[in-house]
C-alpha cells in the first residue's frame, strides 16, 4: 500500500515541478498543463494538489501556492543537479538514461545530500539543457563567502595544490593526452605559476599547459 501511495505522490511532485517549468512564477493554463504533462489522470491529480494545498485555481489558471512553488524548486534543483552530475561528472552521454535517472533523484535526495552534490560540482547555476538550477542555502553562503568544493584548476591560487576530482575536455582526444602526462582524477598537483602559461607540479614532474585546458580541469584543494 506504501509503495501505491510513494507512486501517487511522486506523480504530484512530477506535476508541480512541471508547472514550476512553465512558468518562472508556477502558473499556467490547464491547457498548457495538459499538453506536456506526463500525469495521465490530470484533472484527478489537480484536485489532490489543490487538496494539499499546493495548487491555487482561479478560472482556467492553476497556479502553485508558496508551499507549492517551495515543492517544485526544490524537485527541480535536485533534478537539474543529477543531470550535471551524470553528465558531467560521470560523463553519461544518453540523455534519455540522464533524464529518467535524474526524475527517480530527485524523490530521494535528502537536503543535506543535495547540498553536498551542490558544492561538489562547485554550485553550477545551469543543467547541461542551459536551464537555471534554483539556488540552494549552500550556493548562497558560496556568493558570499564559501569556496565551491570543487572548481576548475585555472582558478587555484600559486603555490596551492590540489586533487584532480574529473576532467570535462571540449575535444575527447585531450583526455587521452592529459592521461599520457598523468593528469588522471586522484593525481595530486601543485600550482607553480599563472603567467604566462600555467605551470603545474605532479610529483617530479613539471608541466606547463594551457590555460583553455586548466578550465577543463577540476580539482578538489588539499592541504
Amino acid at each position: 500500500m506504501s509503495h501505491v501511495r510513494d507512486l501517487a505522490d511522486h506523480e504530484l511532485e512530477h506535476l508541480v515541478a512541471e508547472l514550476w517549468s512553465l512558468d518562472a512564477d508556477g502558473a499556467a493554463t490547464v491547457e498548457e498543463l495538459r499538453s506536456g504533462t506526463r500525469v495521465e489522470d490530470l484533472d484527478g491529480a489537480v484536485v489532490r494538489l489543490v487538496e494539499r494545498g499546493l495548487v491555487r485555481i482561479d478560472g482556467r489558471t492553476i497556479a502553485l501556492s508558496g508551499e507549492g512553488r517551495t515543492l517544485a524548486e526544490r524537485l527541480v534543483r535536485r533534478h537539474r543537479l543529477a543531470e550535471v552530475l551524470f553528465s558531467t561528472v560521470l560523463d553519461v552521454a544518453d540523455d534519455r538514461t540522464v533524464n529518467r535517472t535524474a526524475c527517480v533523484m530527485e524523490h530521494v535526495l535528502s537536503s543535506s545530500v543535495t547540498e553536498s552534490v551542490c558544492s561538489f560540482l562547485g554550485h553550477p547555476k545551469f543543467c547541461p539543457h542551459g536551464k537555471p538550477i534554483p539556488a540552494g542555502a549552500c550556493c548562497r553562503s558560496f556568493s558570499n563567502a564559501v569556496e565551491p568544493l570543487v572548481q576548475p584548476l585555472k582558478q587555484l591560487a600559486v603555490g596551492r595544490s590540489a586533487k584532480i576530482v574529473y576532467i570535462v575536455p571540449r575535444d575527447p582526444a585531450r583526455l587521452v593526452r592529459l592521461s599520457d602526462l598523468g593528469l588522471v582524477p586522484g593525481v595530486v598537483v601543485k600550482l607553480q605559476q599563472h603567467r604566462p602559461a600555467m605551470v603545474i607540479a605532479v610529483g617530479e614532474t613539471t608541466l606547463a599547459i594551457d590555460s583553455d585546458i586548466a578550465t577543463e580541469i577540476y580539482v578538489k584543494k588539499v592541504e
